[in-house]
């Protein structure tokens, strides 16, 4: 099995985004935040991991909007492995940076180009793919995240990522099998549950919903996506107390939210309109 490259943002279930960079992320839509673990930075040396290794699970934030929310890793110096390996990490760096700077054609040619030296590595296909569906490039994203999970098929953020790509084009059931096997890799993941609640409110299913947000929220309460998603979906099941409490939450944490006060808005007029004879 390849090494495993360090995971590229916190990788425990907690966002690494502040919750004035989440802001532009969620909509105001019920179940429209997902979270996408983020592509990862090269740190690829000569010796091996286990991809059981701890440092693997777990869920960085999505679409990373700025470079100040993220530390970048220092260049990978050249080891002492073969030319190959050093021109790929060479390659990944340069293609981080590019990506770092906004400059997806660049980062996407520099992953190609390192593709071609080693077609076999998930995590090239994997960052690939994140530059591809940040371009809104997405049956290319999807081919290439089914691609890394050729290569390692317990890859939970490529399952993810793709999942969630697939409730975009809303293709359900394919996308909750991803969530399913994400899962199955890393139970703890704040970010593939509240995915998976997003899918199934998508689905029809608020009361499901509501239990994959609150797992969520109960492995990262600071998850800004999954508390507006969870009041969205109690005031879809009527029950506006709740509601309105998870809104008033969500505004603590980020007080400019606005799709958050006008959740709080409706839910005191459906609840007014319910009280009425």
């Amino acid at each position: 099995m390849k090494p495993r490259s360090k995971p590229f943002g916190k990788r425990d279930g907690k966002s690494s985004l502040s919750p004035s960079a989440v802001l532009g992320l969620l909509l105001a839509v019920f179940g429209g935040a997902a979270v996408l673990m983020a592509w990862k930075p090269w740190e690829r040396t000569a010796s091996f991991s286990s991809p059981n290794d701890a440092s693997f699970t777990g869920a960085a934030p999505a679409n990373p909007a700025s470079a100040s929310a993220h530390k970048m890793p220092a260049a990978i110096p050249p080891t002492n492995a073969a030319p190959a390996t050093n021109d790929v990490i060479t390659l990944m760096n340069d293609g981080n940076e590019l990506m770092y700077r906004g400059d997806l054609d660049g980062a996407i040619q520099k992953y190609r180009a390192a593709m071609k030296i080693n077609p076999e590595d998930e995590e090239i296909h994997f960052n690939l793919a994140f530059a591809f569906a940040r371009q809104g490039r997405t049956n290319d994203a999807i081919q290439s995240y089914t691609e890394a999970l050729r290569i390692f098929p317990d890859y939970a953020e490529a399952h993810n990522n793709l999942g969630n790509l697939l409730v975009g084009l809303r293709r359900h059931t394919e996308a909750l099998e991803h969530f399913s096997a994400a899962l199955k890799v890393n139970s703890e993941s704040s970010a593939t549950l509240n995915s998976l609640g997003r899918c199934l409110a998508e689905l029809g299913k608020p009361k499901e919903a509501v239990a994959q947000f609150s797992e969520a929220l109960r492995v990262n309460p600071d998850l800004l996506e999954a508390r507006f998603n969870l009041a969205t979906a109690y005031s879809t099941l009527g029950n506006y107390d709740e509601a309105i409490r998870q809104f008033e939450q969500v505004l603590k944490m980020e007080p400019r939210f606005v799709p958050a006060k006008q959740g709080i808005e409706r839910a005191k007029a459906k609840q007014a309109a319910a009280r009425q004879p």
